[in-house]
């Protein structure tokens, strides 16, 4: 059956995500390490709060990502550190707008309040296929609890059967087929065409 909505992981499905790249800009903006902001970030679990929703809007969160990395870092500097960190690629923003064509489409990301809100600042190419777009700090839980799906589901207003998943984390597809979505483990375009034409999507 084909699907009548198609939701996508974004970082390393529609683009690439570099965090050392991320760590780099940061450093430069910040005068610390890439180690010691990782230590501070992404290693002391912040981020998982962030996007099970302990920092429920972006001024929290950005004060105590500054806090932690000893920075008064600016909104503007965070978008700058982020954005690099992020390569889009074309081709699959054209495969999306393609099946958009035919299908709801919406972003689902394990992503916390500032993320959400400067999305059009941080990829301004997907603002322009997807209209909708879904963070896991929203719901209190993140991918790969299929309680998260759940939550996704109730939002949107739609059925999980008539739902396909594209991540590139296993465990977050197995999660989405737990809770009665369709998924797809993405690793590359080519290994994606075969399934999207299998569903009936023009490709």
């Amino acid at each position: 059956m084909k699907p009548e909505t198609v939701i996508f992981d974004m970082d390393d499905v529609l683009c690439r995500y570099d965090l050392g790249r991320r760590l780099r800009a940061l450093a430069r903006i910040t005068g610390k390490t890439p180690r010691d902001i990782r230590a501070a970030i992404w290693d002391s679990g912040f981020e998982d709060v962030a996007d099970t929703g302990g920092y429920p809007d972006p001024e929290t969160y950005l004060a105590e990502f500054g806090q932690r990395i000893g920075y008064p870092i600016t909104r503007a500097q965070w978008v700058e550190a982020r954005r690099e960190a992020m390569q889009p690629w074309p081709d699959m923003l054209a495969l999306a707008a393609r099946i958009g064509a035919e299908a709801r489409l919406a972003i689902y990301s394990n992503n916390g309040p500032l993320t959400k809100v400067t999305l059009p600042e941080l990829f301004p190419g997907l603002c322009d296929v997807f209209g909708e777009h879904y963070h896991s700090y929203e719901f209190g839980t993140k991918k790969p609890d299929p309680a998260s799906f759940g939550k996704l589901m109730a939002r949107m207003g739609t059925d999980p059967a008539r739902c396909w998943f594209i991540d590139d984390k296993r465990s977050n597809v197995i999660g989405a087929r737990m809770a009665g979505l369709k998924g797809h483990h993405f690793r590359s375009r080519d290994k994606l065409l075969p399934e999207v034409r299998a569903l009936g999507f023009e490709a």
